[in-house]
């Protein structure tokens, strides 16, 4: 556009201005031989000579500008053409980078725009601000309104804060409780036996059965997670030193036979003690808890029925084998034949096991019922046969209707009087 406007003012000059020094040149002829003529005559030559030029240039410049124009208008229409095509080639080429400007012009133009949003708030909140000064009702009532939310806002922090402070000590105690018996536990030699989160069903056992436990030590016994006599029954030397020490009486878990006490009273079975607490004969007091004496010491190991021997390939069977004594207490064995399902031949295998009493049966676990079952070569008849609700029945006295059948000799596998013993597996004709 600089080189038009330059071409144009010249073109100007030209048709304004004298004939160029060189053109003239061409008229001199002319002039010289129309020196001799007229004046008049020859400054009309001239001029005519001028004209002539004059009319010859601009025609020239007028084609000039006439391809001039051409050209720039085939330019003008190319260019539309080409930025199309760079276009094209730019997103297919660089479609990311398009992508990313335009990302950037949007969050540009959403900025902008949060801008002139808050710009706008907080023009309405300096007119609303300015509003409410100019009335002392207003104001005074916002000024009130104001104070008792930040009261409200007080309030609850110090609420806040005095339930974190709570929580921080509660948690500061739990934290320095359990350091307490992480390191309290390996200052006791031995193992901590297994514990149970709460007493199952919510009731334990009467752990002052055993004898040298009373209140005060069945709530120790208690705060470690020792519930059932099963759980004592379990503890091996290990178990046995570290209640020991913990109770700060080293060994007399040992001496005064917890362990075997609490297997006799996990199968159902009574000791001396414990028949003496349920008739009451016995306090369970503070007494209770204080030391046995080497004299009761003896005399309890001495009144402890013997237990069973162990039974050929008794680790094959699935569950765990029930307690079983060597003998029936008081030597006389219960009728175990009115239990129905129970016949002179199992009734003899049982005795085998230890097992003489209808009160070892109704203690009875489902893992020694499950080991029983496959002992005796009948899985899951004792639960199909409900032996163990007959047993609890005939525990305490009360007769079953199939018991009763027994007692008056209407079932002919339930003749025999036990004498025989474990010897007694010669077949019986079936009623």
């Amino acid at each position: 556009e600089a080189a038009e406007r330059a071409s144009d003012a010249a073109r100007l000059a030209r048709m304004t201005g004298a004939v160029p020094a060189a053109k003239l040149a061409e008229t001199a002829p002319v002039a010289v031989a129309a020196a001799s003529a007229d004046p008049a005559e020859m400054a009309k030559a001239n001029e005519a000579a001028r004209l002539a030029y004059v009319a010859k240039t601009e025609a020239a410049e007028r084609a000039s500008d006439a391809a001039r124009f051409a050209r720039a208008a085939e330019l003008r229409a190319a260019v539309p053409v080409a930025a199309a095509a760079v276009a094209v080639k730019a997103a297919a080429v660089d479609a990311p980078v398009v992508d990313a400007v335009e990302a950037a012009r949007q969050a540009a133009a959403t900025k902008a725009a949060e801008a002139a949003h808050i710009a706008a708030t907080e023009a309405k909140a300096r007119a609303a601000v300015a509003a409410i000064a100019a009335d002392p009702v207003e104001s005074a009532r916002l000024a009130g309104v104001l104070k008792a939310n930040e009261a409200a806002r007080i309030a609850h922090v110090e609420k806040t804060e005095a339930a974190e402070r709570a929580s921080d000590a509660a948690r500061l105690a739990r934290m320095t409780g359990a350091a307490q018996t992480t390191r309290a536990a390996p200052q006791h030699p031995g193992l901590r036996p297994q514990a149970l989160a709460s007493a199952p069903d919510g009731n334990g056992d009467d752990l002052k059965l055993i004898k040298g436990i009373g209140p005060k030590n069945q709530a120790i016994l208690n705060g470690l997670g020792i519930y059932r006599f099963g759980q004592i029954a379990a503890w091996q030397s290990q178990e046995e030193t570290w209640v020991g020490h913990h109770m700060a009486f080293p060994g007399r878990v040992e001496r005064e036979h917890w362990v075997d006490q609490a297997r006799l009273l996990a199968a159902g079975l009574d000791t001396d003690h414990s028949r003496g607490v349920k008739s009451g004969a016995i306090s369970t007091g503070a007494d209770a808890d204080a030391p046995v004496s080497d004299a009761d010491n003896a005399s309890l190991k001495a009144g402890l029925p013997q237990v069973a021997a162990p039974v050929a390939d008794e680790g094959k069977f699935a569950g765990q084998r029930p307690l079983g004594l060597a003998g029936a207490r008081g030597g006389k064995a219960d009728d175990l034949k009115r239990i129905r399902g129970i016949g002179p031949q199992n009734e003899a295998r049982l005795h085998g096991l230890g097992i003489w009493h209808f009160d070892q049966i109704a203690a009875w676990t489902h893992e020694q019922v499950l080991w029983v079952g496959g002992y005796l070569a009948f899985p899951g008849r004792i639960d199909r046969e409900d032996w163990i609700a007959q047993a609890k029945l005939l525990a305490k006295g009360v007769d079953t209707e199939f018991s009763k059948r027994v007692d008056k000799g209407e079932v002919k596998t339930s003749k025999d009087d036990g004498s025989k013993g474990t010897d007694n597996i010669a077949p019986v004709e079936k009623g």
